[in-house]
């Protein structure tokens, strides 16, 4: 009969070992969600990063190379106002 009274102390330190053991798992779990969370946000913040930079670099490109063909026109519309005037 002495073993019954101490089998319930006994379930109820296992629960509580258990329960504790759950709890230490999941701040685990949930540390390694945020981790996780962390890169993907500096991922995507890089890939903006990128993506912006791209862009500006593009307008940057377009810009060079049409006032370049717009000096050429401008030259060549010249040349042909100063060859019909020469003759």
């Amino acid at each position: 009969m002495p073993d019954q009274p101490a089998r319930p102390n006994s379930n109820e330190n296992d629960a509580e070992k258990l329960a504790r053991l759950l709890e230490l798992e999941l701040m685990q779990k949930r540390t390694a969600w945020k981790q996780g969370a962390a890169r993907y946000r500096s991922m995507r913040l890089f890939g903006l990063f990128f993506l912006f930079i791209f862009i500006l670099a593009c307008a940057g490109g377009f810009l060079f190379v049409f006032s370049r063909v717009n000096e050429k026109r401008t030259n060549q519309h010249d040349a042909s106002t100063a060859a019909a005037a020469g003759p």
